[in-house]
Parts: structure tokens; sequence; C-alpha cells
């Protein structure tokens, strides 16, 4: 098993990828070596990283002899032009990072105008259930694993040249599929995301009363949640939740995830809920 490491901060990086999970979580989990850190933003084009804090991931991964890894949204056009001026101005100073895209417009810009750099097919492109609601009952609850109904999803994104996929631990599984398409598999933990939008009741907060989401969807953000995510209470589910900007994430059973590592070649851990 080989691993990535989603950080909040570069410097952070341990030397044991899973120092970064609650201890609980290390009994589950083998060993392996750190090959790739990633950074961005899966959920928000207004937390994709400016070119310093890019160059500073760019930077520590090098150093370590570690992938870096662009981790990209659902875009605006305007975001769309965004990422692509963020890679043009990583290329200029030698930096190639993977880049994960969960927009088909970003798939299509990579092809297009980056088509050296490696592409990966992130979690937002795997459409299937991830209700934390369904392990009230049965929290070590397991997934089924059958690939066929994403057989023709898989086939598409090799032809597009895409080198991986990577999804949470969903009710159903089967998505990672069994690698004879060539595609590699990554499984994310321990957070998973159970909803996204492009509404943020963080970014709403930062208006008067009354002014809220309908000005928050056009007007910049100052990503209030750069100060971590905040734990979330819901009467509807039994596990943990947290919302991080305009993302709410729940923390998987462990038994559950358990059932999911014969299915993945990457396991990429996440230090907290981050957007």
């Amino acid at each position: 098993m080989e691993y990535g490491l989603r950080l909040a901060h570069p410097d952070a990086a341990p030397a044991d990828p899973r120092d970064v999970c609650p201890a609980s979580w290390r009994r589950l989990l083998p060993e392996g070596p750190i090959v790739a850190l990633y950074f961005g933003s899966e959920f928000c084009e207004d937390r994709l990283p400016d070119l310093d804090e890019a160059e500073a991931f760019c930077a520590t991964a090098q150093a370590r002899g570690w992938e870096p890894t662009l981790l990209t949204p659902l875009v605006t056009p305007a975001g769309l032009e965004r990422v692509h001026r963020l890679l043009v101005a990583l290329g200029a100073i030698l930096r190639q990072p993977a880049v994960v895209f969960n927009d088909w417009g970003v798939l299509g810009l990579l092809r297009e105008r980056h088509p050296a750099l490696p592409r990966r097919a992130g979690r937002l492109m795997n459409r299937s259930l991830r209700d934390p609601r369904a392990y009230r009952a049965a929290p070590g609850g397991c997934a089924t694993h059958d690939a066929s109904r994403f057989a023709r999803l898989r086939r598409f994104l090799a032809d597009a040249g895409v080198a991986a996929v990577e999804t949470d631990a969903d009710l159903d599984g089967g998505y990672l599929g069994d690698c004879s398409d060539g595609l590699a598999r990554a499984l994310h933990l321990p957070f998973t995301f159970a909803a996204s939008g492009r509404n943020c009741p963080l970014k709403a907060l930062l208006y008067r009363e009354g002014g809220g989401f309908s000005k928050s969807l056009a007007d910049p953000c100052t990503a209030p949640c750069r100060s971590g995510p905040m734990p979330a209470q819901r009467d509807d589910a039994a596990l943990p939740h947290w919302r991080a900007g305009n993302t709410l994430f729940y923390e998987i059973p462990q038994q559950s995830a358990s059932t999911w590592l014969a299915h993945t070649d990457r396991i990429v851990l996440h230090e907290e809920a981050l957007p």
C-alpha cells in the first residue's frame, strides 16, 4: 500500500503517514511509503491556492521525493481560467503537479492545454451514495464492491488519458474497479463528504442579516474556513460530522473502511476535514 497526504500546511508532513489520523485508525491501516502530497481544493474554487501556496507544497513534495498533486473543484468559467493560470505559472518555475479534477471542464483543460500533466479523477466524479444516515442501524455496514455499474465510466476515463480514480468510501463500492483497465485506485480517509454546494454557510455569515446567500454566490470569499473545520451536530446521524466551508463531512466507521483496503492501491489520508 502507498499513501498520499492531504495537509493544511506543507510544513506539517510526518515521517509515517498514519500519524495524521486519529490513533484509533493506525491499527487499521497497513504500513506503506508516502508517495504524494495533495494540496488545493476539491470543493470550493475560492479555496484554490495562489502561486506562493502551490509552490510551497510543490517544493516540500520535491524535497521529499513525493509527487505534488493539485486538487481542483467544480469551477465556474472564471475558476477554470484560474486553474489554467496557476498551472501555467507552476510550469514556468518547473513545477508539474499531477492534477485531480472534479469537473469535466477541468479534464478538457488538461487534455487540451496541459497534456503533459498526470490526470486523476477526483471524489466528486463518483456519484455513488454517501448518506451518513445509512450507518445509524449498521455502523459496520459493508459495500458490495460490484464494479459492473462503473465499467463504462472507467473505460471513458482511461480512454481520456486519466491515470487514476479517487473516491470516498461510499455505500456501494465498485467505483475503484479491479485495475484491468489500467486505472490506479485511491481511497480518501477518514473523512467522507456528505454534501457540498455553491452556497456556503460560513461565507453567508460574513454578511449582515438579509444579505447572505444571494450575495455570497457572486462575491469573492475571504475563506473563514481556513481556521479549520467545525464540529457539526446532527440529530439524524450517529457519526461525527464537521462543517468545512461549503462542505459537510463525516468520519466513516473503521469497520466499513476496512472492507475497501483490498480494492485500493493508494490511501489518501486527510489531516482534517478540508474543503
